[in-house]
């Protein structure tokens, strides 16, 4: 049977949930609470596709967009790296929507068009592309049926972090839930950033978590004190069976002390007794060593994954990382590293 394609309207919408929470890997960035965070945050444009199969969805497909002063810019999906893609019950569904992919990306309109690919598994159709780069996704299982969650965590990571957790216990850190941290959590992110010259979340990135998802079952926030005082946190994400490592900071002063393996330990062993399957550390630069040792040592799992770039007009490779950044913020266009201009 060949499936119907539609775009997600209001009446579908508790149809694509339902479709969402069926499958097993899907994750956060599908979800439509994310979808209109995103438009929120982005100022964006969005469509996502549904396919049908005897009136029951059975694979979708979500899009977002950027006009700008080079064309359209449609990446699937936008935001550091928010993955897409197509999630399909079967190979023609996963067809046909890829089908429709290329299609919308061919547009004399479109600039560049990127898939950002599943964390877990390579999509069954590879969709239209020009440029591919690459990523390094890295999950913990948490499905740790017949034994005690605690023992088992500490089994399954490194001796190094089992010393990292019981000096954070021996410098008197105690970590607790208190969602109402979102403030903490963006002063010391900010500041962490600033540190290493990296991009760090905006305000309005913080503030719309608090509007669009529900303290407590979509996120929550671990944080971690010594002497009264908080030093550490963690902003987290949950959906379906994935919980999704966002935010963490650490009070660079208190760094010693090691509070965020406290909080990743009870963490790690809250979400496994509350039935999650597996910890989602996002993806890595293949260049970023440090960062993919930190994830091992806590019994993280490697394996590659694609971003896939339709380029339509090669002028854009012309152009330098600065104009590509301030003329689509947020979105990916290309990779810098083919880019014949000086930043």
């Amino acid at each position: 049977m060949t499936p119907r394609l539609s775009v997600l309207g209001p009446d579908d919408e508790a149809a694509y949930e339902t479709f969402l929470l069926g499958v097993e890997e899907s994750l956060l960035y599908s979800s439509l609470r994310y979808k209109v965070f995103l438009q929120a945050l982005l100022r964006c444009e969005a469509q996502y596709w549904i396919a049908w199969k005897d009136e029951l969805i059975s694979g979708v497909l979500p899009i977002m967009w950027r006009d700008g002063p080079y064309g359209k810019v449609i990446n699937s999906l936008p935001y550091y790296g928010s993955n897409g893609g197509v999630l399909a019950t079967d190979q023609d569904v996963a067809f046909a929507l890829t089908a429709k992919y290329d299609e919308l990306v061919s547009k004399p309109d479109v600039a560049a068009a990127t898939w950002i690919c599943h964390p877990f598994h390579a999509p069954s159709v590879t969709p239209a592309h020009t440029v591919i780069d690459e990523r390094i996704a890295q999950w913990t299982s948490l499905l740790w049926e017949g034994h005690d969650p605690e023992s088992a965590l500490l089994g399954a990571i490194d001796g190094s972090a089992r010393r990292n957790i019981r000096k954070a216990e021996s410098s008197g850190v105690t970590v607790r839930i208190d969602n109402d941290q979102l403030s903490f959590i963006e002063t010391v992110h900010t500041e962490n950033m600033a540190e290493i010259s990296g991009k760090a979340k905006s305000h309005e990135f913080f503030s719309k978590v608090r509007t669009h998802f529900n303290a407590g079952t979509d996120y929550r926030i671990y944080v971690a004190e010594q002497n009264g005082i908080l030093i550490s946190g963690l902003l987290l994400f949950y959906f379906n069976r994935t919980v999704e490592y966002f935010t963490p900071v650490t009070v660079s002063k208190n760094r010693e002390s090691q509070p965020m393996a406290l909080i990743l330990a009870k963490a790690m062993v809250d979400a496994a007794r509350q039935g999650f399957l597996r910890w989602n550390w996002g993806g890595t630069w293949l260049s970023q060593d440090g960062v993919l040792r930190f994830k091992r040592k806590w019994g993280a799992k490697d394996a590659s994954y694609r971003y896939f770039t339709q380029l339509n007009g090669p002028d854009i490779l012309k152009r330098s990382k600065s104009e590509i950044l301030s003329a689509y913020p947020d979105f990916f266009v290309v990779p810098f590293h083919s880019l014949t201009a000086a930043t």
